[in-house]
């Protein structure tokens, strides 16, 4: 006989949609863990897991110093065509946007594997200000 839902300790529902490629895997998850049920292990693994949350706002200034130092590239590149010449003035122009590009790549990619390797260290050693502990 089915319990109601007022009379069980967990009353609140969660509806979980998985690929079966995805439900597959959670199977053999569960079966690794001992072949709990998998309302228990669906909730030991959500109470319990480590939320890791990247922040892109540094990608999206990227993305947007990128197409103004294209528009500009753009720019000197019609110039160039139009008067199949370039003064020295817009060649270092062209040669300070690329730098610029440069630098800007370089920075955020070193950022980022700093927080590659700041997440691959919370995984390692298992502790995160988002886990109940």
């Amino acid at each position: 006989m089915k319990q109601s839902d007022e009379h069980r300790t967990r009353s609140s529902r969660s509806t979980v949609r998985m690929t079966p490629e995805e439900r597959e895997w959670v199977n053999f998850r569960i079966a690794t863990a001992g072949n709990p049920k998998f309302n228990a292990y669906a909730c030991r693994a959500l109470l319990t897991s480590k939320i890791i949350h990247v922040d892109f706002t540094d990608t999206k200034e990227l993305i947007r110093q990128m197409a103004r130092i294209g528009n500009n590239l753009n720019q000197l590149a019609h110039v160039a065509n139009e008067n199949e010449v370039l003064t020295q003035e817009q060649m270092n122009m062209v040669k300070g946007e690329v730098d610029d590009l440069f630098w800007a790549v370089n920075d955020h990619l070193l950022h980022r594997l700093d927080v590659v390797k700041h997440y691959e260290r919370v995984v390692l050693n298992g502790n995160h200000e988002n886990t109940r502990d």
